[in-house]
């Protein structure tokens, strides 16, 4: 591919082609991303499918026109078993890579990746836009469930998030806490509604780390309390669910402990009200856990509430809610192209995780293109290769490339030439780690006249979290 790349780029250059385009070879993959369940977004679909065209017009104008991506987009409904099964039609069908979205989604497809029947297998890279468990990418996950625990651990390196894992995100609510002189309490309890799965458990978990890394000298150790639903598919709860219950359970003075699955260990104790409760629910259903809470215990949200459909849910009663969430894009010249781009192609208000969804399907292709670069047909290129290039993308020492057609038109001609190349995302730098994380910046922010307004901006890429400025 390389010295293909090379002629056709000159030839584009010379405009001396003359020759008609064949059909194109297509280099196929995959989405798994929610359009109708209780985390959809309406604009995941618009993202992934920008980035894949913007790459096959950079591919036409490089002169390279007879390869094109296409990504072929499921609708996952938030449902963990039908995630599982549209892996498998996806990968049978000819995806090299799959984007995926929430936390149990993307660890219902890792347990393919590790099934003990070779026949169930899919063997090919994820790359998840909205999966933000630390219980994910952990090389020490200790879970009872062998196939969860090899999911989690990954020890071959098939699962990457552009989304930022929870725990980071836990110590700017903590920061956010100790200004408001609840985090340094003597005796500090949070209590917390969230799913009873992967990210639901996995967030009160980090929580509970974060508390204890603020926890004043000589303090008793504060108390997390989860209080878990079940949000979707068999038995879970409808978008109309009002949670009385549960929010009944947050607020009172009774203290009840869970263990790593989600499950109520122990008795209850009699201890105290929350100094603070956090809305960690799912995006189909903060609206009416926001109607329905009367408390004067503050309140905080998670990300999934950064979205427009919430303020349309709520009207002049999403006033004044605040909560945390990545950055909606990187300040600067990639999250500005992508937030342009993304207006003109008649998307909504840019909402939590659209940016990395983009994102998350243009590292995919980014790597597709490097690690079919000595290829006679890239389309011949194993998704193993495509996932040992997703290390590549962000070398330190590379050319800095951005998103939009002229930057991966760059990346086209760079990877042509055996150039290294370092992806600066829309949503940040997609650095992966060697667990195939990134690291991003956080916003605390506040709902004023019906809008999202960001009151501060916290640097989760350096260590602690620091305030990176104020508005």
């Amino acid at each position: 591919m390389r010295n293909l790349l090379i002629l056709m780029i000159a030839a584009a250059l010379a405009g001396c082609s003359g020759e008609e385009p064949g059909a194109k070879n297509v280099l196929q993959l995959g989405g798994i991303v929610d359009r109708t369940g209780d985390i959809a977004n309406p604009n995941w679909y618009s993202a992934i499918a920008m980035a894949q065209d913007q790459m096959n017009v950079a591919l036409d104008r490089a002169g390279y026109e007879d390869l094109a991506f296409d990504f072929a987009l499921r609708d996952s409904k938030n449902t963990r078993s039908l995630a599982i099964s549209l892996a498998q039609e996806l990968v049978a069908g000819g995806a090299k890579a799959l984007v995926l979205d929430s936390s149990p989604n993307t660890e219902g497809v890792a347990s393919l990746l590790y099934d003990p029947d070779p026949a169930r297998r899919i063997g090919v890279p994820t790359v998840s836009m909205a999966a933000s468990s630390p219980f994910l990418n952990n090389p020490d996950d200790r879970s009872e469930d062998p196939l969860v625990r090899a999911a989690r651990r990954d020890e071959e390196g098939w699962v990457f998030r552009t989304s930022m894992s929870a725990l980071p995100q836990t110590r700017v609510v903590m920061n956010i806490l100790l200004r408001k002189g609840i985090a340094d309490k003597d005796h500090l309890k949070i209590s917390v509604l969230g799913t009873k799965n992967a990210f639901g458990v996995g967030y009160v978990s980090a929580l509970a780390t974060a508390a204890e890394a603020v926890r004043p000298r000589d303090a008793p150790a504060p108390v997390i309390e989860g209080i878990f639903y079940v949000p979707s598919g068999t038995g879970g709860v409808p978008t109309d669910y009002n949670f009385a219950d549960e929010l009944n359970r947050l607020v009172d003075d009774v203290t009840e402990l869970t263990d790593e699955e989600g499950n109520t260990i122990g008795e209850a104790a009699r201890r105290s009200p929350p100094d603070v409760i956090i809305d960690a629910s799912n995006s189909g259903h903060n609206i009416n856990v926001t109607k329905n809470y009367s408390a004067p215990i503050p309140l905080l949200h998670h990300d999934t509430f950064r979205r427009a459909q919430v303020i349309e849910g709520l009207g002049g009663a999403a006033d004044g809610q605040e909560g945390t969430s990545p950055v909606l894009f990187e300040p600067g010249p990639s999250g500005e192209a992508f937030v342009h781009a993304l207006g003109v192609a008649g998307a909504v208000e840019v909402g939590a995780f659209d940016a990395v969804a983009y994102d998350a399907a243009a590292v995919l292709m980014l790597a597709s293109l490097v690690a079919s670069a000595r290829l006679d047909d890239p389309t011949d290129v194993a998704p193993a290769q495509i996932r040992d290039a997703l290390s590549e993308i962000n070398a330190p020492a590379g050319a800095v490339v951005r998103p939009g057609e002229a930057g991966f038109a760059e990346v086209i001609a760079r990877v042509a030439r055996g150039e290294p190349i370092n992806y600066e995302g829309a949503s940040g730098s997609c650095d992966f780690d060697p667990q195939g994380d990134v690291l991003m910046k956080v916003a605390h922010w506040t709902i004023e006249q019906r809008s999202f307004r960001d009151i501060a901006i916290f640097d989760c890429v350096q260590p602690r979290c620091p305030l990176l400025r104020n508005r």
